[in-house]
């Protein structure tokens, strides 16, 4: 594969040589030398051509001369052939990071004769990439010195100095560079970038004869360092077109997909690890097999680019689920592709399961049993069958169970029974072949059956699923096979069922609304959760969790909350359990006032009057035991004050929460003096 790589960069290298061969000539000479005479002019402060002297090279010269940069000095930092030899030699890390292109930058300078060094963008050098000097049986002290730097502070005018100045490609030649150590140097300089734009650096090539410069320098490093800018480069031309360079196959490695790229013969050119670990290809066979797969995948294809197409792919005796995306890719002769392959279940919503055991919150003792049991059965692969009311959190024990069991990264896929209509519930369950029905998908589609393979499915109201369905789910679960609806192929399966049900199955069972043997098939283990009202130790844990979540939500810092808040929630039926208990706590703390503090104000009328009842029986219940012999007119005296305390002493609304009239009110009131002291206190606030 990397012989491959390097035959196709060495062509587009190729392609653009022809192209611009010759640029320095015999008749370059003549420009060189009129350069070289206005350079002796300008050290020697004489007045210059500027029509000879390029304006970049113009400016730049007197900035060397600000600097202080002495041109008859060879003052130049430079590197020791030894420094040089292992700089190439180390060049490993560049070959991981760029592929097989140092590789080829190396051999074309052998070929071409050229020096490419990169740089910071203080203009100090990085990294010697390749030398001629190296590869043509030189001695050492023969080799033609590379600089360590090339700063103008330092030495002048140079390429690369100009290059991180003015932030685009340049070329220097000879006489052009201030220092006359440098007049048999002939450089190109492009920018390098990161993925920001900002210059970071400055690739070079140099030659130290003009008749070895037989190619245009200028146009190679401009092309060299856009490919060199930044792997972020790459990754973003890799999301718009799929594949970048097809001639580094090191790239595909960084493609979050499984990928292949194959020519116009259906050969295989290259291809990455990840498709050869999702079709789980055997090392020794990676091409025969892999080229099986492609004969498949092509089918799937009919010579039109697919984007992320539902297929289902034989490995291994198992059918798995992908999404399957082409790309066509063009060149001068023949229209190459590439396939991409993604794992169904890591795009398609719903299919992952976020919670844990650690988030499942409570400490009465039934639910603790619960949960305790919850956690032993994870670690099985058996049947779970989770009963409770609405909101007692069957789907939170159901994704707790599947990330503690042996199938934790598989997908979790859930379903209600009870949303979908009952001509649809099979298809929805076990799929269908193309045209299994009117209105059926063209390509057919996968159940959720088969997207759960390995993993976990979890129904629940299962006693709402159709009655014939329940029928082909208990075979499927017998057999672990399935057939997808309109087909004749049996397609083996491998799940893990958790159902839940608010209802008691057996009584449907009794009233021939569900199978009774499907209910032993998915009732393996059985989770009975408790209501809330059965958790009234748990409801201010509970309230406490949600008002730290939602306090955080909100941005609301040192919230706090009356006691007779969490003594309201607890005297609350709550019909919708830990569900309801969340809302109202958001609903609480939508409607706090500034004084950041919970009372009974923000509380739902239903809970605040609950708690009144119960304050008020408790207030009942403890004068029964009482030595009075007129225990009914006690019990009326504390109801009426209980009333006019919540009513603020407002006779009209007490009256008529009484009902009784207001007359009648202000009678008892009158004959009864701790009530008349109640509704005097009112008057004085």
């Amino acid at each position: 594969m990397e012989a491959e790589s390097s035959i196709s960069l060495h062509n587009c290298f190729n392609e653009l040589m022809k192209k611009t061969d010759m640029v320095i000539d015999d008749l370059t000479l003549p420009k060189l030398y009129k350069i070289e005479y206005e350079w002796e002019k300008f050290i020697h402060g004489k007045p210059i051509n500027k029509d000879i002297v390029p304006k970049l090279i113009y400016e730049s010269w007197q900035r060397s001369v600000e600097y202080g940069v002495n041109p008859n000095l060879n003052n130049r930092k430079i590197l020791s052939p030894e420094e040089i030899k292992k700089q190439i030699s180390d060049s490993k890390g560049m070959i991981d990071r760029f592929g097989n292109i140092v590789l080829a930058l190396q051999r074309m300078a052998r070929k071409k004769g050229l020096n490419i060094q990169l740089f910071d963008n203080q203009a100090r050098n990085v990294q010697v990439l390749a030398s001629s000097y190296l590869h043509q049986g030189l001695e050492l002290r023969d080799m033609f010195p590379v600089p360590a730097s090339s700063s103008e502070m330092d030495i002048g005018t140079t390429a690369i100095s100009i290059a991180l100045r003015e932030n685009k490609s340049v070329q220097v030649l000879g006489p052009e560079h201030f220092n006359k150590y440098l007049h048999d140097t002939y450089c190109s300089a492009a920018p390098v970038h990161n993925s920001s734009g900002k210059v970071i650096g400055a690739l070079n090539i140099a030659s130290y004869s003009y008749k070895q410069n037989k190619i245009d320098t200028l146009v190679l490093v401009t092309f060299l360092a856009r490919i060199l800018d930044n792997v972020s480069f790459t990754m973003d031309t890799l999301d718009k077109l799929g594949i970048y360079d097809l001639a580094i196959s090191k790239t595909f490695e960084y493609l979050p997909q499984g990928a292949v790229y194959i020519n116009d013969k259906n050969s295989i050119n290259r291809y990455n690890d990840k498709i050869i670990d999702m079709l789980n290809i055997n090392e020794q066979d990676i091409v025969p097999e892999l080229l099986k797969y492609v004969s498949t995948l092509l089918q799937y294809d009919n010579n039109d680019c697919v984007e992320k197409k539902e297929i289902i792919l034989d490995i291994k005796g198992k059918r798995k689920s992908f999404l399957m995306s082409t790309r066509k890719i063009f060149n001068k002769k023949y229209e190459d592709k590439v396939i991409l392959l993604e794992n169904i279940d890591q795009n398609l919503p719903g299919n992952r399961a976020s919670y844990t055991f650690d988030d499942i919150v409570g400490s009465n003792e039934k639910f603790d049993e619960m949960k305790m049991i919850a956690q032993k059965v994870a670690k099985s692969h058996g049947s779970v069958l989770i009963f409770g009311e609405s909101g007692t959190g069957k789907e939170l024990f159901a994704q707790a169970i599947h990330n503690a069991s042996p199938r934790k990264g598989k997908p979790f896929v859930a379903i209600n029974c009870g949303a979908i209509p009952h001509d649809l519930a099979e298809s929805e369950l076990f799929g269908y072949e193309p045209g299994a029905f009117t209105g059926a998908s063209a390509n057919g589609k996968p159940g959720k059956i088969e997207i759960a393979f390995g993993g976990t499915l979890f129904l629940d109201e299962i006693e709402s699923m159709p009655l014939n369905t329940q029928i082909k789910l208990l075979r499927a679960l017998s057999t672990s096979k399935i057939c997808r609806v309109g087909g004749i192929k049996d397609i083996p399966i491998d799940i893990r069922v958790i159902s839940a049900t608010k209802n008691d199955l057996l009584k449907e069972a009794d009233k021939g609304n569900f199978r009774e043997d499907l209910y032993y098939r998915i009732g393996t283990i059985t989770l009975n959760l408790p209501s809330l009202r059965e958790r009234k130790d748990d409801i201010p844990v509970l309230a406490k969790y949600f008002i730290d979540i939602y306090s955080k939500e909100y941005g609301l810092k040192k919230l706090q909350v009356e006691d007779d808040f969490f003594t309201a929630l607890s005297c609350y039926h709550w019909r919708g359990n830990i569900r309801e208990l969340r809302n109202v706590i958001e609903r609480s703390i939508i409607l706090l006032d500034d004084g950041q503090k919970l009372s009974l104000n923000q509380l739902p009328e239903k809970i605040v009057k609950a708690y009144s009842y119960k304050d008020l029986k408790d207030k009942l219940r403890s004068i029964k035991d009482k030595k009075s012999n007129n225990l009914m007119k006690l019990g009326e005296e504390i109801i009426i004050e209980t009333v006019l305390n919540e009513e603020n002493g407002n006779l009209s609304r007490a009256a008529n929460r009484l009902g009784i009239s207001r007359p009648t009110l202000c009678n008892k009131i009158n004959s009864n003096e701790k009530l008349k002291n109640t509704v005097l206190k009112f008057r004085l606030e």
